[in-house]
């Protein structure tokens, strides 16, 4: 008599985000089939079994527009197959930002550790040595201010020569108003060549000018000096005061040429640790800004987790995704 074999009813199970429909459990099926072979009675075999499969369910993380579907009800796809992309223009203009911090943050801590630039050094020499000026002359001023205080006879002395320098100013402005008239005609008379000598003209009168302009502006400094003498000396208590004004001037002066030495010593000594953590700080900020834009831009981009068919799709391009709602159904039959 011929043996028959029955298979019960497909047996599911349900696990909280799968559906496992079945797979066949053939090593039970052969022991089954075996242990039956040398049966010679009549009647049917019965055999039971799993047939496991399993379904996944595909959801958005993150809530945004719907770009792109890829796939479409009964297409096979493969594990890592991009199913549906989100609109990531406003995250890719964010990254754009990202880089060029960490750029930044980037050139600014090799230029923490590679120290001051020559340049930098030279500009720090240069500002030490204009604030050192600075203080020299304002002890200068500070001495002649103690000195017209302490001997009024002086101040006579000091208006007579800022007088004599009022008038060498004035005769210097006339002497660059007359050389300017000079030039100014004689560029009238070759102007009409044109070519280089109404340039080299051109460039005379404006260099006259500028000597006038010069001129002048030295004449009213003398005056205004001068005038200040004939104040002091009009008004004697004005003495005592232009004391502590020079004082007062001196005190900045040396203030700022002591900055100006603990800037260049700060420069020549090179970068501290201090320094140095903190633009390593602001990178390591700048990198974890552009990983997390990353780690943002990688949820809008959803991949297959197996090899199977698409069995049911919700959504089209263009459509808002929500978290958590299911977009497509994958089943896998094998």
């Amino acid at each position: 008599m011929k043996n028959t074999l029955h298979l019960l009813p497909l047996a599911t199970r349900l696990s909280p985000i799968v559906y496992r429909l079945s797979l066949i459990c053939i090593p039970a099926l052969v022991l089954l089939l075996s242990g039956c072979g040398g049966n010679d009675a009549d009647g049917p075999i019965t055999a039971s079994g799993f047939i496991e499969g399993e379904e996944c369910l595909i959801a958005s993380e993150v809530g945004g527009r719907i770009a792109e579907v890829l796939v479409d009800e009964g297409d096979e796809v493969k594990i890592g197959q991009v199913l549906v992309r989100l609109d990531d223009a406003l995250l890719e203009t964010q990254r754009r930002e990202a880089l060029a911090a960490v750029a930044v943050a980037q050139a600014d801590l090799a230029r923490v550790r590679a120290g001051a630039r020559p340049a930098e050094r030279a500009a720090a020499r240069a500002a030490l040595a204009q604030a050192e000026a600075q203080r020299d002359g304002a002890l200068q001023a500070l001495e002649n201010a103690r000195r017209a205080l302490e001997h009024p006879q002086e101040l006579d002395a000091q208006i007579a020569e800022a007088e004599t320098q009022v008038a060498l100013a004035e005769q210097e402005v006339e002497m660059a108003r007359a050389e300017l008239n000079e030039v100014q005609l004689k560029y009238g008379v070759y102007a009409d060549q044109g070519g280089d000598t109404e340039q080299t003209w051109s460039l005379q009168v404006e260099a006259a000018q500028a000597a006038l302009e010069g001129a002048e502006a030295q004449l009213e400094g003398t005056r205004r000096y001068l005038n200040a003498l004939y104040a002091i000396r009009a008004t004697p208590l004005t003495l005592q005061a232009q004391v502590h004004a020079a004082e007062a001037q001196y005190a900045a002066a040396e203030a700022a040429v002591e900055a100006a030495e603990a800037a260049l010593d700060e420069l020549e000594a090179g970068p501290t640790s201090e320094e140095v953590a903190l633009a390593q700080a602001r990178l390591h900020q700048a990198q974890a800004a552009l990983a997390l834009i990353d780690a943002q831009l990688a949820q809008l981009t959803l991949t297959s987790p197996i090899t199977g068919v698409v069995t049911s799709r919700s959504v089209h391009a263009g459509e808002t995704a929500t978290p958590g709602v299911t977009l497509l159904a994958l089943a896998n039959l094998d």
